[in-house]
């Protein structure tokens, strides 16, 4: 019995080790408690468990005192101890203080089956570096020479493949990364603006391909970042800001003079170098853009820059009064298809013209921006009669033959036959809904008498004559304010847009649900971004033109948006760019993340009362 009884306590005493070994943990460690001013140290975060799938969203403290020269590299580790299996997942940085004194290195939290764990902090002690010969300026001349070093063999090109245009005219401005060195995957830091100009994205790869090139005598590896298409809306000489990213660039570690062993592992077999984050930043491009000719412009040219074809058609030329013809207006070709805007057709007497639907079709997976826009009016015809739509001009001008062209359609005869009874010529009756409604209309004849009072009485005292007095002169008041108020709304497009901001952005983002729920991942990220930029472009007054996110931002400040919320538009903003060069592995949870914190940003922003520019 006794030997029973320790037989199961060993049991028991093994179940609890197990259970022990494969709790999850996260833990935060540094390699030194203690380090010297401006030399690096690693500092490691760490989850141990028996499974590290479920891990997710990790989160790394402020460095706020410290310079973060490389991170988070990522690693993990198995093994097997008498069949029970046992992980962990390291997120390592390498820090350096520039400062001396004590700091804090404040927890780090990641996502693990619901839950969140956090680290502890850790304090860390920084001490006076090791002197050198020239003192400070030493190592000062010393750090300036390695990023001089970095610099002439990592590099960012912005190229334009024309440095003076015509106004509207397409430039286009590639971003190429050239290395002679060993580097990982960069991150973007500030993307440039485009102040003056329509920007559209050409299509780009997901991931940077490199090749190889020669640039001043010297063979690069050469990878396309980026690709953008821009139409000045300016005239002057306009600048393109700097692309900037941070790269984490591999360079070698430097060797002590006399040491044996320094010597002995620099062999490159061994791989001695250290990790360092560069930052790298593109030119600055100057753009000269020059005013469109002002000789023989045509009466119904609109702005448009390129090579187009234009048509018009009806898709009847016989209908009766009141039923609808439909007059479609299309552009196909090279330019800013986005931009292009046609003037009003003019119709004959009797015609009512509907707002047009508009479709852009755009192809950006070439150099050049091309596709059709097509412009469809319902017209319904009011009187019987033959008539006439006069021809539709289209003009825009050629860059490359450098004049104006003007393509018309030609005259539309429209034969308008009488109605089914339900119109006159001169538009008076009933049309066939009125008819329709007859039926339900007509009651029949009322056999009581129900509160009949004998003909001549007093019955202005009664309260549904009063109410038959002033309910009318109220609902006439309340018309004529309604009606001035549309009227305002509808002649000033600023307030217009400013109204409905809020209207369109969640219309938006019902697009952008719908791509997540088909987990379409690039059409959705563009619905987020047109829903975000749309809503500020509206709420702010800021044309598409020249709407740029700095611009934005600095709206916002003057709003007195708080800063925490101004972070978190451009956090959201830049990021739905950044998921093109970094493919998401969670997919379908990071939209899920993305959609949620676009909604609570334009709510937070509604709630901030953001105002109109006047």
């Amino acid at each position: 019995m006794r030997r029973t009884k320790t037989l199961l306590g060993i049991l028991l005493t093994a179940l609890m080790l197990s259970t022990n070994i494969h709790a999850q943990s996260f833990t935060a460690s540094v390699n030194s408690t203690t380090v010297p001013q401006n030399e690096p140290f690693q500092v490691t975060f760490q989850f141990g468990g028996d499974d590290i799938q479920p891990v997710r969203n990790f989160r790394a403290p402020d460095f706020k005192n410290f310079q973060v020269l490389s991170g988070p590299n990522q690693s993990t580790s198995m093994q097997i101890i008498n069949g029970a299996v046992s992980a962990s997942l390291a997120y390592s940085f390498y820090l350096q203080a520039p400062g001396q004194g004590k700091f804090t290195i404040g927890q780090a939290s990641i996502d693990y089956k619901g839950k969140t764990l956090r680290t502890q902090p850790i304090s860390i002690t920084v001490t006076k570096g090791q002197a050198t010969q020239n003192g400070g300026r030493g190592q000062q001349q010393n750090q300036t020479s390695t990023s001089k070093a970095i610099g002439d063999n990592v590099f960012i090109r912005a190229i334009a493949d024309k440095q003076k245009v015509l106004k509207g005219e397409q430039v286009t401005i590639t971003y190429k990364l050239y290395t002679r060195m060993d580097i990982a995957s960069p991150q973007i830091s500030k993307l440039p603006t485009y102040q003056g100009f329509w920007a559209e994205e050409l299509d780009a790869n997901r991931t940077i391909n490199f090749t190889t090139e020669v640039y001043n005598g010297k063979q690069y590896h050469v990878g396309v970042l980026k690709r953008a298409a821009l139409f000045p809306t300016q005239t002057g000489e306009l600048s393109v800001t700097p692309f900037e990213l941070k790269i984490p660039v591999v360079v070698p570690k430097q060797r002590r003079r006399g040491d044996i062993f320094d010597e002995f592992f620099n062999d490159p077999f061994f791989n001695q170098g250290q990790t360092v984050e560069y930052n790298a930043k593109s030119n600055v491009l100057k753009i000269d853009v020059l005013p469109l000719p002002q000789e023989n412009v045509p009466a119904s040219f609109n702005g448009a820059v390129g090579n187009f074809t234009f048509k018009a058609e009806v898709d009847k030329n016989t209908v009766k009064v009141n039923e609808p013809v439909s007059l479609k207006l299309t552009v196909s070709g090279t330019g800013n298809i986005s931009l292009l805007d046609f003037r009003e057709p003019k119709l004959p007497s009797g015609f009512e013209k509907y707002d047009p639907k508009v479709n852009d079709e755009v192809n950006r997976s070439g150099s050049y921006i091309s596709g059709q826009k097509t412009v469809e009016y319902l017209l319904v015809p009011r009187a019987e009669g033959q008539k006439e739509i006069p021809p539709v001009e289209f003009s825009y001008f050629n860059p490359s033959t450098r004049r104006y062209v003007t393509i018309a359609s030609p005259s539309f005869k429209i034969n308008v036959l009488k109605g089914d009874g339900t119109y006159a010529q001169n538009g008076s009756g009933f049309n066939k809904e009125d008819v329709k409604l007859l039926g339900e209309d007509i009651r029949y004849i009322k056999t009581n008498t129900g509160s009949l009072s004998k003909n001549g009485s007093y019955t202005a005292a009664s309260p549904w004559f009063w109410m038959a007095v002033i309910l009318p002169a109220f609902l006439l008041v309340g018309a004529v304010v309604l009606k001035k108020r549309n009227e305002k709304l509808e002649g000033n497009v600023q307030l217009m847009r400013y109204t409905r901001a809020e209207k369109m952005a969640r219309n938006r983002l019902k697009e952008a649900h719908r791509s997540m729920e088909m987990n379409r991942q690039k059409e959705f990220y563009s619905d987020i971004s047109l829903a975000l930029f749309g809503y500020l472009e509206d709420k702010l007054h800021i044309s598409k033109a020249s709407f740029t996110l700095d611009y934005a931002i600095e709206r916002l400040k003057e709003n007195r948006v708080p800063e925490e919320l101004i972070g978190q538009v451009k956090q959201a903003a830049e990021k739905c760019e950044f998921v093109r060069f970094a493919p998401m592995n969670d997919g379908a949870g990071a939209m899920k993340e993305m959609y949620d914190q676009a909604v609570k940003i334009i709510v937070d922003l509604e709630k901030n009362k953001v105002t109109r520019k006047n």
